[in-house]
């Protein structure tokens, strides 16, 4: 009797651990049929997102690869400007393409040239309207590159000095071109204030272009025709005449018949030469 007891109270435990497992199972069953679907619905868009952001990165990298091309293929103003335009999407790209645009544009009012000479191929010189539309059109380039700029980085014009800064001091040479050294030195004091503590060099050379400006501002006064001096020449002095030179002139004047001379005396026979042996 009693080693019966303990076999039947372990099949006793052993049933009621099949009951309890079959119920989880059973629970378990119940749970994923009531919100299994919902569940992995949830998982397979977590997984579809991280897979598309994947896919999105990747497809940016290519752009910008294609648009460092271009701009690398581009040189020139037009060309840059348009690589610009078409890679807004990428400021980095976008901005450095109108900076490079704005400088070739200023490069040609400086040098008065619309395109350098190349090889055999003459320079083309740049004419009043082309440099009123080079003038116009670098201002813009370097507004524009400083807008993307402060907009990539959430409208910190500190952070973003390194292009802000450059684009104002292009815009100042602008002005000096057009000859409106005011507006030049608003964008110069803006430029040394954008810098600010952050960038003391470009604070530096601001300054210095402002101060630069005060002699770039007096007039220019060009002397009266009256003020001007006149060097005196002085008349080279007569050499005297060779005396051979003078003869030979007076006989040529005195052999010639219309100038009233004798005429020339016949030339003398030769005397005739005696026959031999005689």
């Amino acid at each position: 009797m009693s080693e019966k007891a303990p076999d039947q109270n372990r099949q006793r435990q052993v049933q009621t651990q099949d009951l309890t497992e079959s119920r989880l199972n059973d629970d378990f069953v119940f749970w994923l049929k009531r919100h299994g679907m919902n569940y992995l619905l949830v998982v397979l868009l977590v997984a579809c997102g991280f897979m598309g952001y994947a896919w999105w990165q990747r497809k940016q990298v290519e752009k910008a690869t294609v648009a460092w091309d271009e701009f690398v293929q581009a040189s020139l103003p037009e060309s840059l400007e348009q690589v610009a335009k078409d890679n807004e999407a990428h400021p980095q790209v976008a901005v450095t393409a109108l900076l490079r645009a704005a400088d070739l544009r200023l490069q040609q009012i400086q040098t008065g040239e619309a395109s350098p000479k190349v090889g055999d191929t003459p320079a083309v010189p740049l004419d009043e309207a082309g440099r009123k539309i080079a003038q116009d059109a670098a201002d813009e380039n370097y507004a524009k590159a400083a807008e993307l700029a402060t907009r990539a980085t959430a409208g910190d014009r500190s952070r973003a000095a390194p292009v802000v800064v450059p684009s104002l001091f292009g815009r100042a040479a602008i002005a000096e071109s057009r000859g409106d050294f005011s507006a030049a030195r608003g964008f110069l004091e803006e430029a040394a204030k954008v810098a600010g503590d952050r960038w003391p060099r470009l604070v530096e050379i601001a300054n210095n272009r402002i101060a630069g400006l005060a002699d770039l501002e007096k007039p220019i006064s060009l002397p009266k025709q009256s003020e001007l001096f006149v060097r005196t020449v002085e008349p080279a002095p007569t050499l005297p005449q060779d005396d051979l030179f003078n003869a030979i002139i007076e006989e040529q004047g005195s052999g010639d018949g219309s100038a009233g001379g004798d005429a020339p005396s016949a030339p003398e026979t030769p005397a005739p030469v005696p026959p031999a042996g005689g």
